[in-house]
């Protein structure tokens, strides 16, 4: 296992590329961990052995812990699984290329999170990206409301639309989106209709 330092500044190197891979898909960038790391003399995936909590105190292989956060014991550093998954996956739900940029191997992600030890906490990591898009969405919606720019009603009807309100919420958002449509439709037709008096030559108060 490389010293606390070299596995510090390989992690930020990692979580760089996992901020600028997506905006530079041809972005060249080596794996986080190399296939001596992640494969045994047998050539076959090590899955338990690689995480602090479940290598039952032989700690030869490990370079993952399955808590929230980075730990370090006794000097070496092991790193949080869980939040390189949560920081990467919401940009690319496939996985694949969190796979690439930590493990150099679809394959070898496959292995690991379906480890019938680790699959659990694999589910609790994708929930929480579930959860992660959906608040990032929220946002980005609940601005463009805000802006009352041009798609302001598309998003607000899409907030609606996902269910991601409760009932008390959405029934007043729909009613005042109700309330605004309706006010938008009466503005186009006054429009229309002075248009149609400008034509005619007459004026509306």
């Amino acid at each position: 296992m490389k010293n606390v330092a070299k596995v510090l500044d390989k992690q930020k190197e990692t979580c760089y590329y996992a901020n600028q891979l997506y905006a530079k898909k041809d972005l060249y960038y080596m794996p986080l961990f190399t296939m001596s790391q992640l494969k045994g003399p047998n050539g076959k995936c090590r899955t338990k052995s690689l995480f602090y909590e479940l290598s039952y105190y032989d700690t030869t292989d490990v370079i993952f812990t399955t808590k929230e956060h980075d730990i370090t014991v006794k000097d070496k550093l092991y790193v949080s699984l869980q939040q390189l998954f949560v920081k990467m996956v919401p940009h690319d739900p496939t996985e694949y290329e969190f796979a690439q940029a930590v493990f150099g191997s679809w394959n070898v992600w496959k292995g690991i999170s379906e480890a019938p030890q680790i699959k659990p906490f694999v589910n609790h990591w994708r929930n929480e990206v579930v959860v992660k898009v959906k608040s990032q969405a929220i946002q980005a919606i609940a601005e463009e409301m805000k802006s009352n720019g041009r798609s302001s009603f598309s998003a607000a009807k899409l907030l609606l639309d996902k269910g991601w309100l409760d009932n008390d919420t959405a029934s007043q958002a729909k009613k005042k989106l109700q309330a605004k449509e309706q006010e938008e439709e009466n503005k186009q037709a006054l429009s229309l209709l002075e248009n149609d008096a400008q034509r005619l030559g007459l004026k509306v108060n």
